[in-house]
């Protein structure tokens, strides 16, 4: 895959994800939110988008490695490393 290509799958995912994350706003459920720390949350929408972002970009560049806020999955790749934050700043 060239990097244009890479790019536009890239893109196609994130609206994808988006998209999920805009629908799961209409109906939050508070009681789904965990408290990893201190003044540190995390939704089950952050742990799901996470989850759908990591298994879909797998598939974009498989030799790429994951750094993960939640940890969903944290392998590094010497040339390429997708870094997935979904929710930035939800605390």
């Amino acid at each position: 895959m060239n990097p244009s290509e890479i790019c536009q799958e890239t893109i196609d995912i994130i609206k994808q994800v988006g998209n999920f994350i805009r629908q799961e706003a209409t109906h939050f459920d508070r009681s789904r939110v965990e408290h990893k720390g201190f003044n540190d949350l995390v939704s089950y929408v952050d742990k799901e988008a996470e989850l759908k972002l990591v298994e879909s970009l797998k598939y974009v560049l498989p030799e790429a490695g994951f750094i993960t806020e939640e940890e969903t999955l944290n392998v590094q790749s010497e040339e390429y490393n997708w870094i997935v934050d979904p929710l930035d700043g939800t605390t």
